[in-house]
């Protein structure tokens, strides 16, 4: 059995397309997106950001790099400027891609367990007493989640808005996440015969530093606990913890909300695997957007890369289904970490297998 523990929420992603171009104004963006993606339009290679490359795969900038050159390319091309790209945000535009799903990292992972997988898994979790929160509960149920431990508490379960430019770069984000701090060590405590004789409990960052404690110190020795931070403000969380875990599962900006590491090249990735081991943590897997994966256990570590290179697909959610194949593996019983770690790869190339890789304007 495997529990999952951990917040849902809602996510409202608006994205936001310029009008059409000339000709020459659209080759102009064309190449300016294929730079902010780190890679020479002229040659197809890929470059480093200020003498920072990333050895081995796709380069990453930090987020005030990219929006200051996104906010310099559109004021440059006189199409209004500003961060929204020459768009007055307050204008409706019926061709807006607007998307509202039920999210959060331990939903996604508990749902792809179950029903993707087969697994038994047991939900952990809070949800506010609103349409949202019982709209989470049927959908898990279907997938054949059991949700006897989400507790609805008054309040609105957890909404995030975010707005995105042209490129693909967050401009704008608002949230409530009242909710998360109801998942507190007695919610777990209520939860006890759920989560006894659990194989592996798997944890997200939403769920606060004191519960991630309680979890720790009273299943620890009794399951292998698996935590993905899956935002940089749970790898903060975790930071902030003296939790232990058996596996953990971040992103590069995660890794170093973690560690307090910078990672940006492969010795800085050793390095940061090295800080996991030293604070108790057996196995690592630090997941690289568009560029695979690193892995660490010991003595052994290694790269995986992606038989294909996605610069401008939409991925989201392929790092909840490499999460949820990583589990599913492991209580499936695979020792080898290579091999735990390329099933979650081929998960997420399978997902993946339908998105072009277009420009996203």
């Amino acid at each position: 059995m495997i529990a999952v523990i951990g917040v849902v929420s809602v996510s409202v992603d608006i994205r936001l397309k310029p009008p059409a171009r000339d000709a020459e104004l659209q080759k102009k963006q064309d190449d300016e997106a294929l730079r902010l993606a780190g890679i020479d339009p002229e040659t197809g290679e890929e470059v480093s950001a200020g003498g920072r490359k990333l050895e081995g795969f796709s380069q990453y900038y930090e987020r005030t790099m990219r929006q200051q050159a996104s906010e310099n390319y559109w004021n440059e091309v006189g199409i209004g400027g500003g961060q929204f790209g020459g768009y007055d945000p307050v204008v409706a535009d019926k061709d807006t891609d607007i998307r509202v799903t039920t999210s959060g990292c331990a939903f996604n992972v508990a749902r792809h367990l179950a029903a993707d997988h087969g697994a038994d898994v047991k939900f952990v979790s809070v949800v506010g007493d609103d349409a949202f929160g019982l709209a989470a509960r049927c959908e898990l149920e279907q997938a054949g989640v059991d949700v006897s431990g989400m507790k609805t508490v008054s309040g609105s379960t957890p909404v995030s808005v975010e707005i995105h430019n042209v490129i693909g770069d967050l401009q704008f984000q608002r949230e409530n996440t009242g909710v998360m701090d109801e998942l507190t060590p007695s919610v777990i405590d209520s939860c006890a015969e759920k989560l006894e004789g659990a194989d592996i409990i798997f944890v997200d960052g939403t769920v606060p530093a004191a519960t991630l404690d309680y979890i720790s110190e009273h299943y620890s020795g009794k399951s292998r606990i698996f935590f993905d931070p899956g935002s940089i403000a749970g790898g903060t969380r975790f930071a902030d913890s003296a939790m232990k875990a058996h596996l953990v599962l971040p992103g590069r900006m995660e890794a170093e909300a973690m560690s307090g590491l910078q990672v940006l090249g492969m010795d800085q990735l050793m390095a940061a695997g090295q800080a996991f081991e030293e604070r108790g943590v057996e196995r690592v897997i630090i997941t690289l957007k568009g560029g695979g994966l690193y892995y660490k256990e010991g003595t052994q570590s290694g790269l995986i890369k992606p038989e294909r290179k996605l610069t401008f697909a939409e991925t989201r959610g392929a790092g909840d289904v490499l999460s949820a194949a990583v589990v599913a593996a492991s209580a499936g019983g695979e020792d080898s970490l290579e091999a735990v770690a390329a099933a979650g790869i081929e998960a997420a190339a399978d997902f993946l297998k339908d998105v072009t890789d277009e420009r996203p304007y």
